[in-house]
């Protein structure tokens, strides 16, 4: 890890880093949208395959939850949570829906038997 990947992983232990890429993002940087990804993205996995259970699901889950991240970042409030917890959020909603369409499906496909 270099210098510069150190400190931007000491500061996201205090929290610092992510509410400034978060602006970044807002302003439709995509640099700081790509270092948004790499410093989270692990952890934002590990979220949507705790509820799906199935890494392919989770992916998708995690794919659409950057596509939402980088249209709506402008509407992050500090305030309110966290950045991480403000993305988990996000994940965790959408792996939710991904289940329920599979649940749903799968009734669907057991009623027309």
């Amino acid at each position: 890890m270099n210098a510069t990947a150190q400190e931007i992983a000491g500061q996201l232990g205090r929290n610092t880093v992510l509410p400034e890429l978060l602006g970044e993002v807002a302003r439709g940087n995509k640099s700081a949208f790509a270092t948004l990804y790499g410093l989270t993205n692990r952890k934002l996995l590990g979220v949507a395959l705790k509820i799906l259970r199935d890494r392919g699901l989770a992916e998708d889950a995690l794919q659409e939850t950057y596509v939402k991240i980088w249209r709506s970042a402008g509407s992050y409030d500090p305030a309110a949570a966290s950045p991480i917890t403000w993305m988990a959020t996000i994940v965790r909603h959408g792996a939710i829906d991904i289940l329920r369409k599979r649940q749903f499906e799968a009734a669907g496909t057991r009623t027309k038997c």
